[in-house]
């Protein structure tokens, strides 16, 4: 994709940052993307601690240097979207699961729902504006429930 760095740059750039929570995008199906490298994407999700992946199937764009060259086929990047969804949903669930029995402040944004000040989001009982301290009391698929 012509970035100017690579996977171990990366990574050890993330070192000294310590325990925050990491949400990225990726494309998945990239002109010339075979398993190797979308298994190293995979990898490179994990040892960087990605906790929430937006995932992109590849499209051609007009006026890019790759626009005509969707190489990978369409039921192969739907596949690799799934997978990489999966992983994204195992490692929210484990994020979050790290808040059980801990205190956080919540912004709530919407009826029944906020963000922690890790944007993990919150399950909580509140009006819309308030910021609230909140325990973790169970994980679900949505968030974290507070106590």
């Amino acid at each position: 994709m012509g970035r100017r760095y690579d996977a171990a740059t990366y990574l050890r750039r993330l070192e000294p940052l310590g325990d925050f929570n990491l949400t990225t995008d990726v494309i998945v199906g990239f002109p010339a993307e075979d398993e190797t490298a979308f298994r190293q994407t995979l990898d490179v999700v994990d040892a960087a601690g990605v906790s929430s992946v937006h995932v992109f199937p590849y499209s051609p764009r007009p006026g890019t240097a790759t626009a005509a060259a969707d190489t990978v086929p369409r039921e192969v990047k739907r596949d690799r979207s799934a997978r990489l969804r999966e992983a994204s949903r195992v490692a929210s669930l484990a994020r979050w699961r790290e808040k059980l029995g801990r205190e956080d402040v919540v912004l709530v944004d919407r009826p029944g729902r906020g963000y922690g000040d890790d944007y993990s989001p919150w399950l909580v009982d509140a009006q819309v504006g308030e910021l609230v301290r909140v325990r973790g009391a169970a994980v679900t698929e949505e968030g974290i429930r507070a106590a």
